[in-house]
């Protein structure tokens, strides 16, 4: 039977199990990577087995040790929450930190823009953004966004708003088969797969980023598949009429269930919310 002689021990399970990586569990930590080490061999002996196996993937989670993490993590959640709403009903001020993980294109042109005003009225909330377009997990971060709605673990997820995309051929293009297009991890996407069938060729160069694809295409003529907020708006490009048409992106904000009640979260979730909103107003009012 698992024996924790050391609850502190569970901290450093948790921020492992969350991050993958010892490196990045000792900073989330304010901690090392050997102390991190040490802790999960400690863990390790307590119970008999060690918590994480080492695959090709990475670290994974000893499927013995499940129930425990899924308890640890309420609790850890529900600790946070409940602190902030005590810290808030104190001072009457929310403070605290908050990562969001957001694709590029989500937080370069809608979410920058209005940081200022999220900034004026919480002051004391710091927000750190992850820029990951292909982010399917929330791992360490306290909000994913995501155009993939997570299957696995406690996650409350809602669709908030949508992206629309086209094809665009820059309008000085020699060639209306030569297009850029992004990694082939994204191939299953619709921009890059109706891409590739329109064309009937993959990309002649591959992009990790809308902003890359818009900047390459920009600067050697090629066509891409491009957000319509961009590719509409800048007078280098035209739509491909004839192209088929691309389904809407919807965008998912995803947080753990036990953060529900977390007034800091819940700020910063509604934030967000108004930011999608107003962008859809604004470039899909019909």
């Amino acid at each position: 039977m698992p024996s924790f002689k050391n609850w502190d021990d569970l901290r450093y399970l948790i921020a492992f199990y969350r991050t993958g990586n010892m490196a990045t569990a000792a900073q989330r930590l304010d901690s090392n990577p050997a102390t991190v080490s040490r802790r999960m061999a400690r863990l390790g002996e307590a119970l008999g087995y060690p918590p994480f196996e080492k695959r090709p993937e990475g670290w994974v989670l000893n499927p013995r040790l499940e129930s425990i993490v899924e308890q640890a993590l309420k609790f850890d959640g529900a600790l946070i929450s409940a602190i902030r709403k005590e810290n808030e009903e104190t001072s009457g001020n929310l403070s605290g930190n908050i990562t969001i993980s957001v694709p590029m294109v989500v937080g370069t042109y809608i979410l920058y823009p209005r940081l200022s005003e999220f900034m004026t009225a919480y002051p004391e909330i710091n927000l750190s953004f992850i820029l990951d377009s292909y982010q399917e997990n929330l791992n360490d971060n306290d909000i994913l966004m995501t155009p993939t709605r997570p299957e696995h673990g406690r996650l409350i997820a809602s669709q908030t708003g949508v992206l629309r995309f086209g094809l665009y051929a820059h309008k000085d293009a020699g060639s209306k088969t030569d297009w850029a297009g992004l990694p082939i991890a994204v191939n299953k996407y619709a921009p890059t797969s109706v891409a590739t069938e329109y064309f009937g060729c993959p990309p002649v160069v591959r992009l990790d980023s809308f902003q890359s694809l818009h900047r390459v295409a920009s600067e050697t003529g090629l066509s891409a598949p491009l957000p319509d907020f961009i590719g509409d708006n800048d007078p280098l490009f035209e739509r491909i009429i004839d192209a088929p048409p691309l389904e809407e992106y919807p965008m998912y904000l995803c947080y753990h269930e036990t953060r529900r009640s977390d007034p800091v979260l819940k700020a910063v979730r509604e934030w967000i919310r108004d930011c999608m909103t107003d962008h859809q107003k604004t470039h899909y009012a019909s």
